[in-house]
This record gives structure tokens, sequence and C-alpha cells, in this order.
């Protein structure tokens, strides 16, 4: 057994996840606070001290949420609490505040997920495809993806998502699969999708939209099996009461928030799809407001935002229909994933949701088009399919450490047409936080020259000197004691500054072998 362990050539795969993760782990703790960390923390706080009042006779005496989002999920920090708990052994993290520690010590937690999501992610391009060569490959692509990588480092609500997302996808596969072979379907399947579905749900209330994808694996496994709809419900139809008891009584269990009022789920629902929201999203040059978008943004978004390689996978895809959307198991799964991804934008689009910050909100739908692209990608002779795929694992790595901690920000190589600066958003969650923290600390400045910036908690967080003086950023325009310093970032690094500031400092990176820079933040000194 220990020689099958330390086999490499068989285990080649969990070793590169391995030292992903060790390296994973280390860079999301250098990663800053972002700016929407502290909201969603301090709703799974308010929940967890609720479950623990009611469940564990603490007594925290708590008025849940009061003040903070009725319907923000907190999931993510209920099930993260054994994993922080592991990690607060081995760091302290003294360098940030108290609060700060426990925000950042998520961090790693959130990596975990993703980094789990690729074991689901290679489980599905197996199945697909017979080869675990390809498989692992694919993987490896999946989870050094610029992109995605860099919001594992941090996004404690949308990385989760994504994650159990995909793994409720690969269990939906499994009882498709299951039914398709063999008539027959385990009920650890229902009890396990049943587990997962609901804790989608109390991550982000928006997971209901997981319940289309079942549908249309379920209608189609049904049609191409030839399998007559009421003997399936009569020889199923216990387990899938269970499935949706499950699913709706540990979803209520995990969303304290809904406790008093189970039926404000709808109001919650409905809440989600028209979040108030009044910024813009800097789309393609044009600054796209979130609640009057138009039906380009998702379009433009993917269009800038996925690899290059997989929008040739799925350009193949169209053109050799014919090979993928078959009567055979095959046929199900990739036309189940394709058709619940368009439909969701579709109906994203029809409904006019609001979305910003290009595609954090369906970035779900990610792992979906990786999986149909890859598959495309594979009828490819071998040396070709396995060369395209190398080529970009040697980009990204490239990319990845080139442009760390920024990663999250990465577009594809088709912005050398229509150039990045003022065309697309940038540093949007704050990153670049921690960054000019340091170059504060670098620069030493006396405690009585005042900071004044559209991220003071972020530059707090990670600034050595405790009495530094922060202003808040509406004294921008009065009359403030000179010299002081104004930084600019996320959305605001065009605001306009009083007379006579000077531009000391830009945070910079390039993409894509790019001799644009793109500029993160800006620091000002005004004399």
């Amino acid at each position: 057994k220990v020689s099958q362990i330390l086999n490499f050539k068989k285990n080649y795969f969990y070793y590169f996840l391995f030292l992903y993760s060790i390296c994973g782990i280390f860079l999301s703790l250098n990663v800053g606070i972002t700016h929407d960390e502290y909201h969603n923390f301090f709703v799974g706080e308010a929940n967890k001290k609720k479950i623990l009042d009611i469940f564990f006779s603490t007594n925290y005496q708590l008025k849940p949420l009061e003040g903070l989002n009725l319907h923000y999920g907190s999931g993510f920090h209920l099930l993260s609490l054994p994993i922080d708990y592991i990690l607060n052994l081995f760091f302290t993290l003294k360098h940030v505040s108290l609060e700060s520690q426990s925000i950042l010590i998520k961090h790693p937690s959130v990596f975990i997920f993703f980094a789990l999501s690729g074991i689901y992610f290679r489980k599905i391009i197996f199945i697909i495809t017979s080869n675990k060569d390809y498989s692992s490959l694919c993987t490896v692509l999946y989870l050094i993806y610029p992109y995605l990588l860099g919001h594992s480092f941090f996004n404690i609500k949308d990385i989760p998502f994504l994650s159990v997302w995909l793994i409720c996808t690969y269990y939906i596969i499994s009882i498709a699969k299951s039914f398709y072979k063999e008539k027959k379907i385990k009920n650890k399947y229902f009890i396990i999708l049943g587990i997962l579905s609901a804790y989608l749900l109390s991550i982000r209330i928006t997971g209901i939209l997981i319940f289309i994808e079942y549908l249309i694996f379920f209608i189609l496994t049904i049609n191409i099996s030839k399998f007559d709809y009421f003997v399936f419900f009569k020889l199923f139809y216990k387990k899938i009461i269970l499935f949706f008891l499950l699913t709706l009584s540990l979803f209520y269990f995990l969303s304290p928030s809904y406790w008093s009022n189970p039926l404000e789920v709808i109001n919650g629902i409905i809440m989600m799809s028209q979040h108030i929201q009044t910024v813009c999203t800097v789309t393609l040059g044009e600054c796209m407001k979130a609640q009057n978008l138009p039906s380009s943004y998702l379009p433009i978004w993917l269009f800038f935002k996925l690899p290059i390689l997989i929008l040739f996978g799925l350009i193949y895809l169209i053109l050799n229909e014919k090979s993928f959307f078959s009567p055979s198991l095959n046929g199900i799964i990739i036309t189940s994933i394709l058709g619940s991804t368009l439909l969701i934008i579709l109906l994203l689009i029809l409904f006019n949701v609001n979305l910003y910050d290009e595609i954090r909100q369906v970035m779900f739908l990610i792992p979906l088009i990786f999986i149909i692209s890859m598959a495309s990608i594979f009828i490819l002779p071998k040396k070709i399919s396995y060369s395209f795929i190398g080529v970009f694992i040697i980009f990204f790595i490239f990319q990845n450490i080139k442009i760390y901690p920024y990663n999250y920000v990465w577009l594809n190589n088709l912005t050398h047409f229509t150039q990045v600066n003022n065309k697309f958003e940038l540093d949007y969650w704050g990153v670049s936080s921690k960054k000019i923290a340091n170059f504060f600390n670098i620069k030493n400045i006396k405690s009585n020259e005042c900071i004044i910036s559209n991220r003071n908690r972020g530059i707090k967080d990670f600034i050595q000197n405790k009495d530094n003086c922060f202003l808040p950023f509406q004294d921008l325009h009065k009359k403030n004691t000179r010299p002081f310093y104004v930084a600019l970032m996320e959305r605001g690094i065009n605001k306009g500054l009083p007379n006579n500031c000077k531009n000391i400092h830009n945070e910079k990176i390039n993409i894509n072998f790019s001799k644009e820079s793109l500029i993160m933040a800006r620091v000002f000194k005004c004399d």
C-alpha cells in the first residue's frame, strides 16, 4: 500500500494538488482583506451565535442581523469553523487587528473549497472521457486559471458557492449515469445531493437556480433512456420526497435569519435578484449600471474573461455538434450542462437581474463552461489537445506569478485589440489596499500627516504605525491640515483631487505580455 501511495506516475495529480494547496494557503494569507469581507463576516458571526444560543445553550443574546443584510447566507462561515480553528494553531497573524485576524484566517478555507472543487472537476471530465491523464491535465488548467485562482485567495462568497455547485453537478451526473446504465439510483445519491443542495442555498439563496440544472438532467435522462415518466415517479417518488425534505430542513437549519418567518425566503429570492446596488461596472469602455444593464453585459465579460482555449473549444463544439448531442450518457451530460448554462444566462438577461463586478455573480457557471469546452477539445488528435492545454498551463503559471495578488483581474489576450485601462473594471475588490499600506509603511509617514482613502479600513489592517491619522473619504474636499495623503483605489482611482496634490505612487501590473500598465491604485501627497 505504501508503494502504491508513493507511485508518482499513478498519483501525480494528488502530489500536484497537495503542493498546490500548501502554496495556495500561504498565498491566500498574504492577500489584503477586501471590502466585501467585513459584512459577510458579521452576518456569519451573528448567525453562528444564534445557532449556538438555541442549540448549545450559550448566552450571546444577540439581535442577529440587526443593521445587516437579512438575506446574506452564512453557510460558508459555519462549515469553515473547524478549518479556522486548526489554522489558528499554525498562524498567529498578529500584524492585523484581532477582528481582522478572524477574517483573514478564512482565506485558506476559501482556497481549500476551490482545491476540493478541482477533485470533482476531474471526476466529471473522467466520466466524459474515461481518460485519467486528460482529466488531470484539464483540472490543472482549471485550478491555475488566473481569474478563479485570484478569487480563491479571498472571495468568501462566490468561490465556496462555485465549488459546492460543481460538486452538486457531479452527483446529479452520477444519478443520471446510474439510471441510464442500470435503471437504478442509490439512496446515498439522493441524500448527498439533498445535503449539498441545502448547503448551496445556505451560502447564497440564488442557489435556487441549480434546480434548473437538475430539471434539465431529469428530462434528458428519462427521454434518452426512453423511460416512462409515470413509471419513473412510481419507482422513485419516496427518494425524491426524501431529497426535497432533506434539502428544505437542512437549509433552514443553516439559515437562522429565516427562522422567525420561513416564508421570508421568497422575499430573499426576489430581493437578491434585484439587489440594490448603485455602482456601475466599466465594460468595454461603457459604465454599465447594475440596475439598468444592457443584454450585452454578460456576453462581453464572458468573451473577455474566458481563456481563448475555452472559447475555441466552444466554437469547435458548435461545428461538431453531432459528435456531442447524441442519445448517449455523454449526450445527457454535455447537453444538460450546456442547456442549463445558456438558460440561466438567458433568464438573468430576460429578468434584468442586477449584476455588477463583471461576472462574479455568475462565476459558478465557469467550471461548467470549462467542462463543455474540455470535452470538445478531447476529440482532437491527442498530440494537439495535450499540446494546447500544456501551452496554456505554462502561460497561466507565468501570469499567476507575474500579477499576484491581482490574479482575479486577468483578462484574455483579446484585450490587445481593445486595451484595458478605462475599458474594463480592474481592482474592484480593493486587494491593492495592502500594497498601499506597505507603501506607507516604507515611506514611514508622520502620525499627524493624515491619510484620506476610499478604503481606509483596508489600509488600517496592515499599517504598522497604528497611530497614523486617517480621515473619512468625504473629508477629501474639506479644508484639511497639510500635508496629507490621498489613496485612491477600487472604482475611485480617477476621483477629483484638491489643488496642489502630487501623484507620488501608482500600483501597476502588466498582463499577457502587454506593454500597457494597468493602474490598480494611486497615492497623492497634498502639500
